[in-house]
């Protein structure tokens, strides 16, 4: 059975930079990923406005696939399919999936994250139904209608200017008295004649049984107001999916995992990049960064090891 130097699990940002820079390295190089497209969750995108060198902005389907092919380039195999158990022996790592077996050296995991729910009543009943976590996938369903945004992260607003071309208009909801998204994306938002700003409130309560209808919010005042809409698209953050660390590295309470600045977890050969990891930056360059820094370190421990 092949040895690889470094295996990949996830193919977003942190785990393609980190299959193209081993590979870079001369490192036998495998990226798992369980998408049929590069780009994790990315690819649902449809403009990034705060990546590097693109001044008119990017979308998900675009850049994603471009690091892919520069780690194709380099020497990178890829492979597609669902890892569902990763085993630790004296000196390598084993994964099974739906997959021949994988044997590795040096293990990353770039699993990232994926949307946090509100977690109230009916979300999962009306899910489909009027309420949706990509704008950019189910957006052109909700065209000329009503539509409220719950978030006001960089998420948020990225898919209010997406959904402002699209429906007669939205309304963001968020908690605090400015949302949190960066000021030049807000600037934009702000600037749009069919999106308004509700500070302070939460979404409380959704509407409607086959279908949403409209959501009971809970304003700065603290009473409760009612605001009919067709859909509502939740941004209120990322749950990160490290289910696969459970048995090998003590997570944190919101299910992160510690590293180092080698991206080195307290176990020999596991690397975590990305949004799974404590203290991420939630910025695509800062997952291209932890792919960078993790792929480098286990190039200069097999090199050390050599010598």
């Amino acid at each position: 059975m092949k040895k690889r130097d470094v295996t990949i699990v996830g193919g977003g940002i942190a785990g393609l930079t980190t299959a193209f820079f081993a590979a870079r390295e001369n490192l036998i190089t495998t990226l798992i990923d369980n998408q049929g497209a590069s780009g994790g969750v990315l690819i649902n995108v449809e403009s990034i406005q705060n990546f590097p060198g693109f001044p008119d902005g990017v979308s998900g389907y675009e850049l994603g696939p471009t690091i892919a092919n520069q780690a194709v380039a380099s020497g990178a195999e890829f492979m597609f399919g669902s890892v569902t158990e990763i085993r630790q022996s004296a000196s390598a790592w084993e994964l099974f999936g739906d997959f021949d077996t994988v044997l590795t050296s040096n293990l990353v995991v770039a699993t990232g994250s994926q949307p946090k729910r509100l977690s109230i009543s009916k979300e999962e009943e009306l899910y489909g139904h009027g309420i949706s976590y990509c704008a950019t996938c189910d957006g052109d369903f909700f065209r000329d209608e009503d539509v409220v945004i719950a978030g006001g992260g960089d998420a948020a607003l990225d898919e209010a200017l997406v959904l402002a071309e699209i429906v007669k208009s939205a309304t963001i909801i968020h908690h605090g008295d400015s949302p949190t998204g960066s000021k030049a994306t807000l600037d934009r938002v702000q600037k749009l004649g069919n999106v308004r700003l509700l500070a302070n409130s939460e979404v409380i309560k959704l509407l409607g049984d086959d279908a949403l209808s409209g959501v009971s919010i809970r304003n700065e005042r603290g009473s409760i107001d009612e605001l009919k809409c067709t859909g509502l698209f939740v941004y209120v953050g990322s749950e990160p999916q490290t289910h696969l660390l459970q048995d090998f590295c003590e997570l944190d309470a919101s299910g992160h995992v510690a590293v180092n600045r080698q991206m080195a977890t307290s176990v020999t050969g596991l690397y975590a990049v990305g949004d799974i990891r404590q203290r991420s930056s939630g910025l695509l360059l800062g997952s291209a960064a932890d792919g960078m820094a993790a792929a480098r370190a286990i190039a200069a421990k097999i090199r050390a090891s050599s010598d």
